[in-house]
This record gives C-alpha cells, structure tokens and sequence, in this order.
C-alpha cells in the first residue's frame, strides 16, 4: 500500500473511517442530521473503548440522567448515556444526546449531587447545540477527534500527527453556557446546586497537586477557578436563603451525606433560624448518623417539644434509638488491649516495607513506561496513510481497520491501566496507613468508650483486611510493570505487521486481494495476540488494586463505629437500601450474626449485583471462609463497582463541603 505520509495508528484510522461514513452538514443543520453525527461518531467511540457494562453503575448514572432529561429543553432529543472504562477523569458528549462518562470521573464524584452536576453540564453541550458548526466536514472530524482524544491515550499523543486537523475543544464560552444550563438542569431535578461548585473545587485541588488522570480533563475544560466564580454569580448561590440552604442540607440528609448536611445546618442555617423546628430535627439526626449523642440528644429534645407534629413524632423515633449509654460498664473499664497493640503495630511495620517495595517498584516501572512510551512514538511513523481509501463495509480493508482498533484498544489498555496503579497507589497506601493509625489511637487513650470496645471484638477481621490490602497493593504494582514490559515486547510484531501493510497493493477495486489478506493475517494475529497479554495484565494490575481499595474501605466503614448501635445502624441500612434496592440485615441480626458495617455494605453490594438476598450471600462466605471481595474476584465481578459504592457510602460520613 503506497504511503505518503505516516500518521498515528489511531488518528490515521479514525480519520479514514470517520471520513467515509460522516454527513455533510446542512446550512441549518436539523435534529435528525444532528442525530445521525452524533450515532456515527458514538459508534466509532463503541469501537474504540471498553463500555462498562457493570449494572449497578450503569443503574446510577442512568437513573440520574434519566432524572435530568425529564426537565430537558429538547424534547426532540432522547439521551443515551455509557461509561467508558477508562480511568482519566473526564466526561463529553456527542451531537444528537450521547454522553459518555469515564469511569475515573464517576470514582471522582462524591454524590448522585455531583454526578448530577458533570451530566446536567455534557447536557448543556447539546441542549445549545455547541457540537453541531455551520462549517465543513473537516470541522465536524475535529469534534469527534476532540472527543477521542478525551478517551484514547493514542489520539491524545499523537494528535498533531494529522495534518490540518486540530483537536477542537469547545470555547470558553461554551463551557460556561454548559455549566449554567447544568446548574439550572440539575436544580430543577432536585440536587443541590452547590455540589457542582464543590466538585470543580476538588477538581481545581487536584490539578494543583499535579493529578496526572486530570491532564485531558483541563485540556478541554477552563480553569475550575474561573468556573466557580462565575457559577457563585448565579441566583441560586446569591440568592440562597436559610431555608434554602436547611432545603439541600435535608437533600443531603437523604442521600447518606451525613457530614456535608450538618455543616451546612450548623454554618448556614442555624446561626440565621436557631429554633427553626426542622432545623433542630435534622441537626440532631445528622448528630446521631455521626455518633455526637450529646449533641444530638439536646437537638432532638428541642425538637420533641416542636409544635410540628412531624417534626416532633420523628425526634421521638430517634431519641428512642439513642443508646442508654456511650460509656463501658465497670467490668471493661481496663480490658487487656496489650494483644491488639502488638498485632496493629505489627501491621504497621509491614506498611513500611510496602511502602518500600511499591516505591520501588513504581520508579522502575516508570523507566520502563517512559522507554515503552517513546519506542511506540517512533513507531507511530511507520503506520501507512490510510486516510484517502474508500473502506467498504464487508471488505477485506475493513478486516484491517478491525485489527487496527483491536490493536489500538489494548494499547490504549496498556497505557491507561498501569500508568493509573503507578499513579494511584502511593496514596492508596497513605489511606491504608490513615487506617491503621485510627486502630490504634483508641489502644493508647486512657478512658474508653462503648464504641471502642465494640470495634475492638472487629480488630483481627480488619487487620486482615489491611495486611491483604497492602500485598494486593504490591502484586497491583509489580503486574502493571509487567503489562508495560509486555507492552514493549508486543511492539516488534506490531511492527512487523505495519512494515507487511506497507508494502500491501490494493487491486483495481480499491480493495485487498485475497491472497495479500492472506498474507497479512499472521502478522497482525501475532501482534494481536502480544498485545492481548499486555492489556491482560494490566486488567489483573487494576483489579489488584481495586481489591486493595475495597479492602480499605470496608476496614474504614467499619471504624466510623456506624455499625455499633442500632441509631447509627439504622441510617447506614437506609443508605444502602436507598442505592443499592436490597433489603439489608436489621441491627439485631448484624449482632447476632457477628458481622462488621463494613462486611454488611460489601454484602449488600454484592446481592444486588447478583440479585439475591443478602443472606445468600452471607452464607456463602461462611460456606467458603472468603470474603465479599475475594469471592466478586472468583466470579469476576466488577472491582470498580464495588469500591465505589463504598467510598460513596465512606465519604457520606466524613464529607465536608469548603464554602
């Protein structure tokens, strides 16, 4: 095939794709042109990236999207919306309503708030049609190679690469049009304006500590700073009220955000309506989810005394859950803790040699991403011009365009996958650290609390927890070095094949013969089958890592202490009832069964992905001695879903939003 001019593999087979199948667009482009781009180009994403297709994140994001779309501006406009499984941090959407989601954005986001947030903004985007130009084809192939390049580490290195078309990104303009129609969108639907301020505030804090999986998101989006003031500017900041505030600060209540509720009560509301009946009923239950009895004790009795009955029958529920008394009895006052300091401290020296043996191994596997990275580089010029061929579906061009984007999306497994463990996993190892330390802080005080006591009986099943965490944690990191070295290795049949390629005629129907097909196949199956191992193991590196995530997390469920009295229980059974749709195990059956709050959110988590009672699920662990984790990883189950269920249900009691 006669080549005169090399491109990026990727680049090269989108444009030559996407140039064969993209309409022209009118003068005054109609819904049904703009419906028809935006199905192309979301086909050519499809085929370009792993879709989540986990159903518990799938449930999520749809059922807030479809929350959303229910105040739309567009009733002529039906949205779709996907997750790609990628860990870069960022979202877009495509003409005609396709919003994509990456995976690394939903772990981003804290809430349903948030998310509500990001997906009200990729609406705005086609609700005012920022997609859709009065200009050329040329301009359309810009947009979709913009959005490419959110999602293909290939599209994103090589870009200039092709010749006069530009990553387009949207103008500042747009964005902030996005961002008001989001904030309006999201507002109407019920969620809380200012959880789109708080996650750009994130986003900004991120960016300034040098987040690698950010670098895409700022390169198509403004600086969060500038976002943020003029989001502030709207009336739905300047014109918030008390009661405004005590309103979301009650929506927050009901979704399990504990923490980010009671400081909006007690920073916004209450010094403006301090006997405000309400105020005082949700005060002290956000109080009571977050273990201060005293203080939510005096709300709630204020509050039993209001002349709102319902305010007044729902303190009494409440107040009839409080625990008699937060103090130990006169037999535990000095409970022999010399055991548990030892085995704690024990875990805590093993942290230090992983936090020697990840450091290690993350520089090593850094050279060797760098050497991978700049040999595929020069790689990137062998790649013959396909761009000016007319590929015809059922062709055997076609057949090469398939091995291509197979081959793209392994690489494009290889990068994202191990270049997020190396990027992640030192502060996955602080947070494992954050916990141990927690463990141990009670151990050395002098008087101890009920709650102490309680998480003590926990102590060896979460120690285990965190000791398998930080080994998960080694194994993440050493296989995703391997997936980068196998990476390396699968670049010399991968050139081997582009050099056969090249050489390749097209017949006088512009098409393969059958014989150079032929002769093509054995190269491309041996750089395909290199490749497959590469994104192998770093598929075995993310889930490796993900298990230590979760092993962490439902260790730090457990050590909030919300599963210690049937107060606190009851608002995390709620929560998990609320998102997940399972019946979860009463108080007095977590105590009878022995369980911590942290295995009965894994559990849970775990019926409704396989939708069956959470007792099944119970009875298989203690069928097979595993944990909820170890048994997800045996049916391959999705990591991804369950650490994020558990950092949103974690992050719900400890939250706070910077005002």
């Amino acid at each position: 095939m006669k080549r005169s001019i090399s491109r990026g593999v990727a680049l090269v087979l989108l444009a030559s794709m996407l140039a064969t199948t993209m309409p022209l667009p009118a003068r005054a482009t109609s819904t049904q042109s703009e419906i028809r781009i935006g199905q192309e180009a979301a086909a050519q994403v499809d085929r370009e990236n792993a879709i989540v297709s986990d159903p518990i994140l799938n449930n999520w994001v749809n059922s807030v999207g479809s929350n959303l779309a229910q105040y739309r501006a567009r009733p002529d406009i039906n949205y779709t919306f996907k997750i790609i499984d990628t860990n870069e941090i960022n979202a877009f959407s495509l003409p005609g309503g396709f919003v994509y989601i990456n995976y690394g954005l939903l772990n981003f986001v804290n809430s349903d708030d948030e998310l509500a947030g990001v997906l009200g903004h990729e609406m705005g985007h086609v609700e005012r049609r920022h997609q859709i130009t009065l200009n050329a084809k040329a301009q359309i192939l810009n947009v979709i190679m913009g959005v490419l390049a959110m999602v293909s580490p290939f599209v994103w290195r090589f870009g200039s690469l092709i010749n006069d078309l530009s990553i387009y990104k949207m103008s500042r303009i747009d964005e902030l049009q996005a961002d008001q129609y989001g904030l309006l969108l999201m507002t109407r639907a019920g969620y809380d304006p200012y959880a789109m301020v708080s996650f750009m505030k994130r986003l900004g804090e991120q960016g300034q500590e040098g987040n690698d999986l950010l670098n895409k998101y700022f390169e198509t989006h403004p600086d969060p700073s500038a976002r943020m003031s003029h989001l502030l500017g709207y009336p739905e900041f300047t014109q918030a009220t008390p009661q405004s505030w005590l309103e979301q600060a009650i929506h927050d209540e009901s979704e399990g955000r504990f923490s980010y509720s009671l400081y909006k009560i007690d920073s916004m509301v209450m010094p403006k309506i301090p006997n405000n009946e309400l105020a005082l009923l949700h005060e002290g239950e956000d109080d009571l989810a977050l273990g201060d009895y005293i203080e939510g004790q005096q709300a709630l009795v204020k509050a039993e005394h209001a002349s709102n009955t319902t305010a007044q029958s729902a303190a009494q529920h409440e107040l009839a859950l409080m625990p008699k008394s937060t103090t130990p009895g006169t037999l535990l006052l000095n409970p022999n803790v010399g055991p548990l300091i030892e085995q704690v401290q024990a875990v805590s020296t093993l942290s230090k040699q992983t936090q020697t043996a990840v450091d290690d191994r993350i520089k090593l596997g850094r050279d060797d991403f760098h050497r991978f990275d700049a040999r595929l580089q020069s790689l990137s010029y062998e790649i013959p011009n396909l761009s000016n061929v007319n590929i015809r579906p059922g062709s055997r061009l076609e057949g090469v365009m398939n091995d291509l984007s197979h081959m793209a999306k392994d690489l494009n497994v290889v990068f994202d996958k191990s270049d997020a463990v190396m990027t992640n996993s030192p502060g996955m190892l602080k947070d494992i650290n954050s916990t141990i330390n927690e463990m141990q802080a009670p151990l050395h005080r002098k008087t101890l609390t009920s709650t102490d006591l309680e998480l003590f009986s926990f102590y060896p099943d979460l120690l285990q927890h965190l000791t398998t965490a930080q080994n998960d944690l080694v194994s993440s990191v050493t296989a995703a070095r391997g997936s980068v070295a196998l990476g390396y290795q699968s670049l010399a049949p991968l050139d081997d094949y582009f050099r056969e390629l090249d050489r390749a005629q097209l017949d006088f129907g512009g098409d393969l013969s059958p014989s150079t097909a032929q002769q093509l196949r054995p190269y491309a199956q041996a750089a395909i089958t290199a490749l497959d191992g590469a994104a192998a193991a770093a598929e075995t590196a993310q889930t490796f890592y993900f298990n230590a995530q979760a092993r962490q997390l439902t260790s730090g469920i457990t050590m909030l202490g919300v599963g210690v009295s049937r107060a606190r229980y009851e608002t995390l059974a709620k929560v998990m009832q609320q998102r997940l749709g399972v019946d979860v195990p009463t108080y007095d059956e977590s105590v009878r069964l022995g369980l911590s709050a942290g295995d009965i959110t894994a559990a849970t988590w775990l019926a409704a992905e396989e939708k069956v009672p959470v007792s099944t699920v119970i009875n298989e662990e203690r069928a097979t001695g595993k944990s909820v984790i170890d048994i997800a990883v045996d049916k391959h189950l999705s990591q991804e879903s369950l650490e994020i269920i558990l950092g949103i249900i974690y992050e719900g009691y400890v939250e706070k939003p910077v005002m």
